[in-house]
């Protein structure tokens, strides 16, 4: 089998990264994406799918040297790898990157468990992170949106699409990088990987209305399938070589509408994705982020109480206007994460962020029953042109806006961004903003101790306060 030179060199770049060529800024939002995955990760521990999930995880053995997020001991990589992943996107809480997909839990969850099985440091952990994000981004770049663009405006969607893509490349990256593998190995663990990434079922998704638990792909399986690949590369097996390019890669696999493979191999060293790395302020589809960042300034501005609102109107953009996003009355456990009616009611009874937004308690409370019902959303002409602001195959400018009628007035805001983008000051979330994040789903003490100490742990240091933490949680 031939050796593929732009495979290899991904591999090559990927694996030979070092913390001293990554700069200051990347490095400290390489921790900040740490820390942002792991509040999401025990978020997601306490919510009633957790249980099943750990099931589901027993299926997968191994010698315990990995924390699984709650368990209370060391579990086998397989299964801390597999529960830790799909706890990470439960919430749908977890970044995303604005080509409009998570891929971040799979490099966390991956570096995590490779830096723990070899007992590696800080700095291994920070490594791991940052090179599984990076080659994430570029496989998410490479693929592109769920639709198609020609001079600023959007053509069609694609009938074929996916997430999970990002998510195992992600993975992959991240767990070699943990266990230091070499140039060949990594490569054919790409190769492998890439060979058994799961189908390309958004398409399925994004018609659903009672969304099942399965969402756009299993982030934990996705994380599983690298990990697969790379104990697959580690005994000598082989795979695809030329599996990122051709006409045969990846990206036009998932028939991609729009797909630039160079994203994939140019720019090393030069262009890093984290930069573009957006953070979710609360548990919902980051499509709808727009509007709910100017419905909190509102709310906040004016201190309005829950029991005096008489309206809420969401003016959102195409891409959060379909029947899921509408669904006054959200039955299954992922549909509350994309229903306005449901993410307005919260924010409205000023419930932290979190795993109580799927309380059902709270959900099924008569005053959330009444302030959904107090919901309208109508289509936002502004934000029809969206796709005129794209830059790198990324959706930055959605534009949405809100507005709340309350027995003492009427207010209306609009928003250009939603909170957690970097691209605008305004909107950017520095590291105070998402230990805030973290500490409100994640309160207490053993909660604040991590994120300082996440903050300041130097290169060098054990790793062993995090995995604590995580069987602890």
């Amino acid at each position: 089998m031939s050796t593929s030179l732009l495979t290899s060199k991904f591999a090559a770049y990927f694996s030979s990264l070092d913390l001293q060529e990554i700069p200051a800024d990347v490095q400290s939002l390489g921790r900040l994406l740490l820390l942002d995955t792991v509040g999401c990760m025990t978020a997601g521990a306490h919510t009633a799918p957790a249980q099943q999930i750990r099931a589901v995880g027993k299926l997968f053995g191994g010698a315990g040297a990995v924390a699984e997020v709650g368990s209370g001991e060391l579990q086998g990589v397989a299964r801390a790898v597999y529960v830790n992943g799909r706890m990470a996107n439960l919430l749908d809480f977890d970044e995303t990157y604005p080509v409009g997909v998570h891929f971040g839990v799979g490099a966390v969850a991956a570096a995590m468990a490779g830096v723990q099985a070899r007992g590696g440091n800080v700095g291994d952990l920070l490594v791991a992170v940052i090179a599984g994000y990076e080659a994430g981004a570029r496989m998410a770049s490479a693929i592109g949106p769920m639709m198609s663009v020609q001079n600023g405006d959007v053509k069609g969607f694609s009938r074929v699409w996916g997430v999970a893509a990002p998510v195992v490349v992600a993975a992959t990256v991240a767990y070699a990088r943990a266990l230091r593998l070499d140039t060949p190995t990594l490569h054919q663990a790409i190769a492998i990987a890439g060979s058994n990434i799961p189908l390309p079922i958004g398409s399925k998704w994004s018609d659903a209305t009672d969304l099942p638990d399965v969402k756009y792909c299993d982030a934990g399986w996705c994380a599983l399938t690298a990990i697969h690949g790379v104990e697959s590369a580690r005994v000598g097996l082989t795979g695809f070589e030329d599996i990122l390019e051709g006409d045969f890669a990846i990206p036009q696999a998932y028939s991609a509408s729009m797909p630039d493979p160079a994203q994939l191999h140019t720019e090393f060293g030069e262009r890093w994705h984290l930069r573009d790395i957006t953070i979710k302020p609360w548990p919902c589809c980051r499509f709808m982020h727009p509007p709910m960042s100017a419905l909190s300034r509102l709310l906040a501005q004016h201190k309005v109480q829950p029991e005096e609102i008489e309206e809420v109107v969401i003016y959102t953009g195409p891409l959060a206007n379909s029947s899921r996003f509408r669904n006054p009355q959200p039955r299954t456990f992922a549909s509350f994460q994309f229903s306005y009616a449901h993410a307005c009611s919260m924010l409205a009874m000023n419930i932290a962020p979190g795993h109580r937004w799927f309380d059902k308690a709270l959900s099924d409370s008569p005053l959330a029953r009444a302030i959904r019902d107090k919901v309208r959303i109508e289509l936002y002409e502004p934000g029809l042109q969206f796709a005129r602001h794209m830059q790198h195959n990324q959706i930055r400018q959605m534009p949405g806006a809100a507005r709340v009628t309350t027995t003492r007035g009427s207010w209306e805001l609009a928003s250009e961004f939603a909170d957690g983008d970097p691209w605008a000051q305004a909107n950017k979330y520095e590291w105070d903003d998402v230990v805030q994040k973290f500490i409100a789903a994640n309160p207490g003490d053993r909660s604040r101790s991590l994120c300082d100490w996440m903050e300041t742990a130097a290169p060098d240091e054990s790793i062993v306060r995090l995995t604590t933490y995580l069987q602890g949680n």
